[in-house]
Parts: C-alpha cells; structure tokens; sequence
C-alpha cells in the first residue's frame, strides 16, 4: 500500500522538483554563462551594449555646473539714498562749521589759531591742515572752495558707487572734476580733495535676499550634465575598469547581472509564484489535470524546455539588443501544452512564457508582452484539429502571425530603429514553433500515453497491431467493435463528449477476446459452443477475464489511460446473466450462489465516453444477436431493448461514478437507437432470399 501510494505521487514530486528546482537552476547556469555581474571600479568582466537608449545624469559635474551658475550671477543692488544725502551733508556741515567760527564774537577777530581748534571740536574728524586751511581763506575765497566743493560732491554722489568701486572713483574720476574746476591757489588739493575723501561712500547697497533668489534661479535653470549611449551602444568593454556613471547605465538597463546564487534565488521565487497561481487555477478551472500527476509532470517539463531556450537565447546570441528574445517559441509552450493537457492549460501558459523572459532578462519588457500575446494568439488554433494537416496548418498559421506581432510589439514600444530584426526574430520564432509543435507531439504524446487529437487518430488507423491482430483472431469481436465505435462516436457528439476518444476506446474494448477467441459467440462461426463442456463458474471467468486481458494488452502497448480506463469499465461491474442464470438453476436455490463471481472485475465507468461506450456496447450486442436470423428489427423493439438494457444498468449503478446527467443519458440513448433503426431498418425481400431460420438457442450473453 505504502509502494503504490509512493509511485502515485512520485509524478507530483517530479513535477515540483522540476518547477522549483529545476528551472531556477537553468537559469542560475545561464547567470553564470552571460550574467557576471558588473561593479562599479572594477574590470568588467564582459562587454555590455545599451539594449535601448540610457541617460545617465553626472551628479558631481551637475553641481559643479549649478555652483558656476550661481556665482556667475552678479549681486542684486539698489541706489542707497540716504548714502548720497550724506556725502553732501558732511560737505556741507564741514563749510557751515567753518563760517561759524569765523563770525567774530566782539570786535576783535579771533586769532587763526583759535579758530582753527573750534573748527576742529566741531567737526570731530577734521584733519588738522584741511581745518587750517579753511580757516586761512579769505570770505571770497571760502565762498568759491565751497560752492566747487559741494558741485563736486553733489556730481560723484549721483553716481552707482560699490564698495569696492569707491577706491577706483577716488583715484580716477576726483582729480578730474577738481581739475577742471577754478579753485583759487591749491585749495582744490589743500581742501576740496580731502573733504570728497572723507566724505565719499558707497552710494549702492547689495540686496542679500534678491541676490540669493537670482542665484538659486540661476543654479536650477542650469541644464543637467548627462551622458548618453544609444541602442547598440557599448557602454563598456570586457576589460575596461567601470566609472560610476557606467555602473549606473548598466543598473538601469538591468543588464548589471547577478551571482549564480542570487539568480537561483530570483528564479526560485518566481517559479514559486508561478506554481502557486497555477496550482489555485488548476484546482479551480481544471481539476482532471490538477490529479493527473503524469501532466503536471509534463507541464513542468514544458516550461524547462522553454526556460532552456530563453536562456540559450540570452547565452549564445551575440548581439547588443534584446530583440532576439523575440525568436523565443514561447507559442509552441502554449500549442503543445493545449494539444497534451487542456486548451485552458494551454493559455495559462503566458503567465511562465513571460515571467521567464523578465526573470532572464528584466530589461526586456516588451519581449514578455509578445510571448503572452503569442500563447494568446496560438492556443485557440488548436481547437480544431481533426488530422495531421490541421495541425500542420495550425502551426503554419501561428507562425505568419509571429513576425507581425514582432513588428507591432516594436513599433509601439521600440527601439524603431530594430523593426526589421523584430521581423526576422518573428520568422524564426515561427519556424521554431512549427518544427517543434510537429516534431515534440507524437514524442511527448507517446511518452507519457496521451489521448491527443493526433495520437487518437494514429490508434484510430486500422492497422495497428492490435486491430490487425483482432481482425485476424476475432474477426465478429473486429466487426463488432468498428459497429460500437460508430455508435459510441455518434453518441459522444450529441451530447458534448469527446467523440474521437470514445471512438478509439471503442475499437480497441475487446481486444482481449483475442487470447480465447472461440469463447465468444460472435467468433463461433461452424464449431460448437466451448462453453458447453464446462462449468458456470468457469465459463464466467473467462467471459470476465477479455476485460482483464483488454486492460493488460493496452497497457503493454502504451494506450492512453483514458482509452485502457474505457477498456476497464466497457461492462461496468455488471453480472454475467447467462452463466448467472445458468449456475442459479443448475443449485435450485439463488442463495447457494455468489453473484460476485458472476460480476465482471472491471470498474465503473468514470467518464461521459466510458458511460456511452457501456451502453452502446450491450445495446449492439443484443440488437445484433436478436436480427441474426430475421435479418431487421422493427424501431420499437429496438427502443424496447435499449430502454431495458439501459435502466438495468442503471439500476445496478452502473453510471454512479461519472459526471453524466440523465438529459445527457437520454440523448445518448436516442443517438443510439437511430443509428440501430439505420442499420437494422426494413429491407427488401429479394428473391430466393432465406426469409427465416432456426434462431441459435444461446442468447447474445453467453458470449459476451
């Protein structure tokens, strides 16, 4: 118990191991392989091309910029008018000084001497020479200094004077207003000059807060330094020590790598999402293939194949672009996985064909959104395939449409200046994508025993060996079947199942009759009946055992489990009736015998197609065995038989174990009979025909 449970979820362990572990690892190689990381003042390790255009802004030589700006902005200054005010004011106190202290007290006009310290107590900051000689000068002569004087300071105190222009002013602009001035003797020298001197000051002042503003505007209109590369740019070469603003340049391209572990580590929590999603959607949207271990484990062998070749891609191609991630068959990952596993299945693929191409390379954006819209594009083709030539025209269909996704994919998101290689990368993407489709499909549909549209047809081919050797050894079993097949297939499409599998299923439901042919009334053509030389119980066991060895055989033979499945429950758990029957009257009391020997040692069916094939199968069997001898039955003996074949078996439960509802059942059974009525309806009576016989007295069951 413990083995078989093991074995059971070893395909559910495969599959984890592979999505968890296996995938990362792939990529973590490809790190390895393509993805040193590059680090900022040491050699890179590889050549790095700009996949699209990167602006980098030198922040150090932006500031630089900004300061230069700033400082190149002259002060903000305003006229100081109280500055100019006072320049004559001090002029003009210096002469009003002087007069006082020459208007004579008494008679007697004081002494120079005298005169010259109160000039000098004053005005405080006098210079002794210039008080004295101001005190010399007659009134005539001081009236003339005076008036020169003050014109002069009047005329250098209306001019925009800084501080550090008042220096220049004096030296350069005072001798000439002096000179050209009529001062009497060398007062302009001995007087004039000084007073400016002393007086003069700045006349502007500067503005703190205006000049700030200005100089920060200044700094912010200062355009940012940058450096740029351009698509298919190296922005550094294998060798080369990196700068700063390359390092940066890489970072933002996304093209700065990683160390293996962190790869796996990135990869790893990806996947993780990606079976966390799926495993919800599955659980939700698709619970056969969320129990089928084998497909989850095909599933999951998908997407490492598609991880190899996206990180072959980033490996092995040698170009400065990530374009060529458009030539990755991300629509194979969803063609194969809707023809192997489910259509649903195979749209929930866009979710890893496009994680896988961010994962690998995350600067490549644009390429994920055309693999989602590939698996989009690519998965409702596959609804209608019915041959080998629909699938070729499928893939053939795909591909066209690959390139053009590519262009538009580019155009809207670029680089434009890429368009014809998006176009090439689409081509062979879809080349790729035909050559894998076609080439993976038989392979992978044969390895893991798949019930795909192509590998139904490839069983339904009347020449497999197992057909070949029925039609051989059971030629009635052979000519039996193909009838069921038709009954099954046209039941199976009226009511939604799917007809190719319950067609195939049919074919090969009694090719266990071929290991004791002649034990079966149908291949008893001109011998006697074995079964009349044994026992009940025995002739049971081998009627019950072309079950048994049905399900052997097909699973030697690697038939899908969905087909071997219908093998199993092609009778239900139903009694043998006739030998029942045979072993009840032979012990004279039912008690005395054990109706599960007489049960057949199949199961229940546990799809629509299985349920269909049941009741297909014994309604054949006994129309068949009833017209043997008239040759046709009449429409309401017909009804008649399968009503009564069909509530037996439901009676018994029988259809317990699938999702087949009664409107369906009744659909089903109304299919069936019309095609009996078809097959069995009225003929003409030709002449010399044989109108009537003898019927066989062992009933169809017997056989069966």
């Amino acid at each position: 118990m413990v083995t078989t449970t093991w074995r059971r979820r070893m395909p559910w362990i495969a599959a984890l191991l592979v999505a968890l572990l296996g995938i990362p690892l792939i990529i973590a190689v490809g790190a390895v392989a393509d993805e040193q990381p590059v680090r900022d003042g040491e050699p890179a390790p590889r050549t790095v091309f700009a996949t699209e255009q990167v602006r980098v802004v030198d922040e150090e030589a932006t500031e630089t910029a900004r300061r230069t700006a700033a400082e190149s902005v002259d002060a903000v200054t305003f006229l100081d008018g109280e500055a100019q005010s006072a320049i004559v004011s001090d002029v003009r106190g210096v002469f009003s000084a002087a007069r006082e202290v020459r208007e004579p007290e008494e008679e007697d006009e004081p002494p120079a001497s005298t005169q010259r310290r109160e000039l000098l107590s004053l005005v405080g900051e006098l210079d002794e020479e210039v008080a004295g000689a101001l005190v010399a000068l007659s009134d005539t002569q001081l009236e003339t200094v005076e008036r020169e004087t003050i014109a002069i300071a009047q005329e250098l105190a209306r001019q925009r004077v800084t501080e550090d222009e008042l220096d220049a002013l004096l030296t350069d602009r005072l001798p000439g207003e002096v000179a050209v001035r009529p001062f009497p003797g060398d007062t302009a020298q001995t007087i004039a000059v000084p007073l400016i001197e002393d007086a003069m000051r700045p006349t502007v002042r500067v503005d703190p807060d205006a000049t700030a503003d200005a100089r920060e505007r200044a700094a912010e209109e200062a355009d940012d330094v940058v450096r740029v590369w351009r698509p298919g740019e190296a922005v550094v070469r294998e060798g080369e020590v990196v700068d700063p603003l390359q390092a940066r340049a890489i970072a933002q391209l996304g093209l700065d790598g990683s160390s293996p572990l962190r790869a796996l580590l990135r990869a790893g929590l990806s996947m993780l999402l990606v079976v966390g999603v799926g495993a919800v959607y599955l659980q939700r949207m698709q619970r056969r293939v969320w129990a089928n271990g084998h497909k989850l484990l095909l599933l999951s062998l998908l997407v490492l194949a598609y991880a190899v070749l996206v990180v072959g891609v980033g490996v092995f191609s040698d170009v400065a672009t990530s374009t060529w991630y458009y030539a990755v068959p991300a629509g194979a990952l969803g063609m194969l996985a809707a023809l192997l596993i489910h259509p649903v299945v195979g749209v929930a693929t866009m979710l890893p064909a496009a994680l896988l191409v961010l994962v690998v390379a995350p600067s490549a954006g644009p390429a994920a959104l055309f693999a989602a819209a590939t698996v989009l594009v690519s998965v409702p083709l596959t609804r209608r395939i019915g041959s080998r030539s629909d699938l070729r025209s499928a893939t053939l269909r795909a591909g066209l449409s690959y390139p053009v996704l590519a262009v538009v994919t580019v155009a809207v998101f670029g680089p434009h200046n890429e368009l014809l290689l998006a176009l090439g990368a689409g081509a062979v993407n879809g080349l790729v994508t035909t050559l894998a489709v076609q080439g993976a499909l038989p392979f992978l549909e044969t390895m893991f025993r798949l019930p795909t549209v192509t590998a139904l047809l490839d069983l339904a081919d009347r020449n497999h060996p197992l057909l070949r050797e029925l039609e051989s050894r059971a030629l009635g079993s052979y000519n039996h079947s193909v009838m069921v097949a038709s009954l099954t297939e046209r039941a199976c499409r009226a009511i939604g199942a799917d007809p190719l599998l319950g067609s195939v299923a049919a074919l090969y439901h009694d090719i266990g009759k071929v290991r004791q042919p002649h034990f079966f009334i149908e291949n008893q053509h001109g011998i006697s009946n074995p079964h009349d030389e044994l026992e009940p119980e025995v002739s049971a066991v081998i009627i019950q055992n072309h079950v048994v060895d049905g399900v052997e055989m097909a699973t030697e033979h690697r038939l899908p489990p969905e087909v071997v499945a219908c093998i199993g429950s092609h009778h239900g758990t139903m009694v043998v009736t006739y030998f029942y029957q045979q072993a009840v009257r032979e012990a004279g009391d039912p008690e005395e015998v054990d109706e599960d020997h007489f049960r057949y040692k199949g199961t229940k069916p546990r799809s629509k197609e299985a349920a269909v094939l049941l009741l297909a199968d014994c309604s054949e069997a006994t129309t068949r065995a009833m017209a043997m001898n008239r040759g046709t039955l009449p429409r309401d003996e017909i009804e008649a038989t399968v009503d009564k074949l069909l509530q037996e078996r439901i009676d018994d439960g029988q259809f317990d174990d699938c999702d087949l509802t009664f409107r369906e059942l009744q659909q089903a059974r109304e299919t069936i009979v019309e095609s009996l009525v078809g097959v069995y309806h009225p003929r003409i009576a030709y002449p010399g025909a044989a109108t009537s016989g003898e019927e066989r007295s062992q009933p169809a069951s017997a056989g069966r």
